[in-house]
């Protein structure tokens, strides 16, 4: 994968992909419809591609609220740990 648009790993739509300079399988995509995430480890790119939509709207609405409460970008790749973490989020702001 070169730096330039890719597809969104999560909605599919065009995004800015950019490799991260020595750490091989991290990536800074910016999408204008899910916002700004780093994927790890392209590997796990896979688990993604059979998504369908109402799985991709709530991890798209989970990068946004979390870069929003937390001024961080959201960092993911396995898919398995990525549900834990949408998980662990939507509790800890029901507590709020």
């Amino acid at each position: 994968m070169s730096n330039g648009q890719e597809p969104c790993i999560v909605c599919r739509g065009e995004a800015l992909c950019i490799a991260f300079s020595g750490q091989p399988d991290r990536y800074d995509y910016r999408c204008d419809n899910c916002g700004k995430y780093i994927f790890n480890n392209g590997l796990n790119k896979v688990d993604y591609e059979d998504l369908d939509e109402e799985k991709r709207a709530k991890i798209s609405k989970y990068i946004k609220e979390h870069n929003e409460a937390t001024g961080k970008w959201a960092e993911f790749g396995d898919i398995t740990i990525l549900w834990q973490q949408i998980e662990a989020f939507n509790r800890s702001r029901q507590r709020d």
